[in-house]
């Protein structure tokens, strides 16, 4: 499989090839080996990179864990906990083929109204948004930077 290139630092990952050609790659946080398409490349790529250039802990860092109250089985892509356990950031990977369009915007918005993160990012690799919850009014402000995990 060729992996596209992405605008954030490639991180080093363990990958394997089975008999039959499929690629994949070790997931740390679901401790096992993931099939290996663009948007898990994405994921990988993204959150390895928050632990090693922003010092986010690995061990606060969920992946695809269901959202309960949505009626239907959603699960999140990631979600970083402050040190108490409270949702700091919640994450949605695309592809880097798929665009970061409205409705990418309502899917994450939608999933945090059962999670109440402090913040949204959305990334596909090669764009990534990141929004703060404006606690009074419920509207979003969108960022410039990854942000700082303040009880690290």
């Amino acid at each position: 499989m060729e992996l596209p290139p992405l605008s954030i630092p490639e991180q080093v990952l363990r990958f394997r090839r089975l008999e039959n050609g499929t690629a994949e790659v070790w997931d740390v946080w679901r401790n096992r080996w993931i099939g290996l398409n663009p948007e898990e490349w994405v994921r990988q790529q993204f959150l390895h990179w928050l632990v090693a250039d922003f010092a986010y802990p690995s061990g606060r860092i969920q992946v695809e864990k269901k959202v309960a109250g949505l009626g239907k089985a959603r699960r999140f892509d990631a979600l970083v906990l402050e040190k108490d356990g409270s949702p700091f950031m919640l994450i949605e990977f695309k592809a880097p083929d798929v665009k970061l369009d409205k409705e990418v915007f309502l899917q994450i918005v939608h999933y945090n109204s059962q999670i109440s993160a402090q913040y949204l990012t959305v990334s596909n690799g090669l764009q990534t948004f990141i929004a703060r919850i404006r606690t009074a009014s419920g509207g979003l402000e969108f960022c410039t930077e990854i942000p700082s995990l303040a009880s690290l």
